[in-house]
């Protein structure tokens, strides 16, 4: 024996744990394990009497010595009081019925097997894509009126604020790094995308005041259960502007919605949130267009770096949809403040070795199992 417990085995025990502590022991009939998404957290299926729920198990981040024993900074923390916090506020998401923070683990309500990938992707009428994305919208738009109010920065474990250093860092500069020059082996571009880059941040990064946003509001964290949709991952919430998150949705890679339909769904939203945006309708769409750069290239790196870098080579087959988007976007009005970076899409695309990694992503890299993916990512 190598002393190595599997870890599903730890994670089973760590689920019964909490049953046991809150008396739903006795009636679980089976575990089984869910696939994966993006991240390194793990998902299981709890059949117990009468129903099931979805168990929830990640790492705690290690504390330094020196760190508030009460300040929330990570995930677990992030999780359970937005979590708690959106339910309150009436939007859809799945209930907390457990937690073991200090364990991290939640029991969660399940909310079944469908997202809205799902059906937008079964060859579904584009009157019942059109339907569930009307849906997908008013959530949207009901959640960024509902949660800003009682938020707070100290749940926010990534940083509680969507600013032009944020966006450099984890947006911008991931999709230098990621895409750039680890996918493509493509060098010396910080030079030739810096001012660009400085320009994009300031403008995206604006302080929105007590507005809110998801920042990761696509088809993947949309559960379909009972003909309704329900939000997911919603951790990863601060304040920033709520017109990334309709680019999320709207120009999301996984689900490339034609271009009459998502702007008429755009058109929805800002009905909706008018009051709460403020500003004129340009404004909005200027808004709009800019986050928008800032999300495809950040779900570009993305893409990049979990097919790539950690061996997840499903995500490489979204690349070209995402690379599809990018032209659109730098070939309006959003590319107009972007000579830079137009004219580095221009030259990638005139390079073939390049151009062929983007066209076809799997090209080069080594075959590697398809990670599980769970079903609400």
């Amino acid at each position: 024996m190598n002393g190595f417990q599997d870890p599903r085995k730890k994670d089973e025990a760590r689920i019964v744990s909490l049953l046991e502590k809150t008396g739903r022991l006795n009636s679980l009939v089976r575990i089984e394990p869910l696939a994966g998404d993006g991240s390194d957290r793990r998902f299981y299926r709890l059949y117990v009497q009468g129903r099931t729920l979805v168990a929830l198990v990640t790492e705690r981040r290690r504390r330094p010595v020196d760190e508030p024993v009460d300040k929330p900074v990570d995930e677990v923390d992030s999780m359970w009081h937005i979590g708690r916090h959106l339910e309150s506020k009436g939007v859809p998401v799945a209930r907390i019925v457990e937690a073991d923070l200090g364990g991290g683990v939640f029991l969660l309500q399940d909310l079944g097997r469908v997202h809205l990938y799902d059906v937008a992707g079964k060859m579904a009428s584009a009157a019942r894509v059109q339907r569930f994305y009307g849906q997908a919208v008013d959530v949207l738009a009901r959640l960024h009126r509902a949660a800003p109010e009682g938020f707070r920065p100290h749940w926010c474990f990534d940083g509680d604020r969507y600013t032009p250093e944020f966006v450099l860092q984890r947006e911008l500069h991931y999709f230098r790094r990621s895409f750039l020059q680890n996918f493509l082996g493509l060098e010396g571009t910080e030079g030739r995308l810096s001012d660009d880059f400085h320009s994009l941040a300031q403008r995206a990064g604006e302080n929105r005041g007590f507005l809110v946003f998801h920042r990761d509001f696509q088809s993947r964290n949309l559960m379909v259960h009972r003909g309704s949709l329900w939000v997911i991952d919603y951790q990863g919430m601060r304040f920033g502007p709520p017109e990334y998150d309709l680019a999320s949705l709207l120009l999301d890679p996984y689900v490339m919605l034609p271009d009459s339909m998502w702007r008429s769904l755009a058109d929805r939203y800002w009905e909706r949130a008018r009051p709460l945006l403020g500003g004129s309708r340009a404004d909005f769409w200027e808004r709009f267009q800019t986050v928008a750069v800032c999300r495809c290239l950040q779900a570009l790196a993305a893409y990049a770096f979990l097919g790539a870098e950690k061996g997840k080579k499903g995500f490489l087959g979204h690349i070209p949809a995402g690379w599809k988007r990018l032209n659109q976007l730098l070939n309006g009005p959003a590319g107009r403040p972007l000579p830079g970076l137009r004219l580095l899409v221009r030259t990638l695309e005139r390079d073939p070795d390049r151009f062929r990694r983007i066209r076809h992503p799997h090209c080069g890299i080594r075959p590697l199992p398809d990670a599980h993916r769970h079903p609400g990512v």
